[in-house]
């Protein structure tokens, strides 16, 4: 009960942001209202727990599919190849995610710790990759959020325009993706 709680939650603040009311995220949920209560003690605690479940669904696919003997760059591509697949298999997902970041409903410090483990896995690996000279230097975090933000804008359009997520698409965006973390050759 309590995911169909918050997967309701998570479809009413993409549709209607904070101001879809309790009752209606029950309804949705398909739970009446004081059950809603009984698992969430009011909107704020709810929220939080759409933040938890995103982060922890999100260390799931990028984190969870990682291939440690794989190469650096080669599970960077996964990384990649990981968070397309995270973000395309759900349609609200990439709307969901820059709502939480344009509307923050937290403080920093409460929505980093609910993608602690994403952040701490591409950063090393970022870390690693600066290390061999392969990735462009800098902050990880700056370049973790390029490749994030990069995923998931562009699907949100493809899917906005009603287009397909396609090999050829797909193909693109991965190697953007490592185009713009890599470092330049030298000359």
């Amino acid at each position: 009960m309590r995911d169909k709680i918050l997967e309701a939650t998570a479809a009413m603040l993409v549709a209607h942001g904070t101001q879809a009311p309790m009752s209606k995220i029950a309804q949705r949920a398909g739970v009446a209202t004081g059950s809603l209560y009984n698992h969430f003690e009011n909107k704020d605690v709810l929220i939080r727990a759409v933040y938890e479940q995103l982060g922890q669904a999100l260390e799931r696919a990028l984190v969870g599919g990682d291939d440690p003997s794989l190469s650096a760059q080669d599970r960077l591509v996964l990384y990649i190849e990981n968070h397309i697949d995270f973000i395309w298999a759900d349609a609200d997902r990439a709307v969901l995610f820059e709502y939480l970041s344009n509307v923050p409903l937290l403080p920093g410090s409460e929505v980093q710790e609910s993608f602690q483990g994403p952040i701490d896995f591409i950063a090393q690996l970022l870390q690693d990759l600066q290390a061999e000279g392969w990735a462009v230097a800098g902050e990880a975090c700056v370049i973790s959020s390029f490749i994030g933000g990069a995923i998931r804008n562009t699907l949100k359009w493809e899917r906005t325009f009603g287009r397909p997520l396609s090999a050829e698409t797909r193909d693109q965006l991965r190697e953007m993706c490592l185009r713009g973390a890599r470092a330049p050759k030298p000359a």
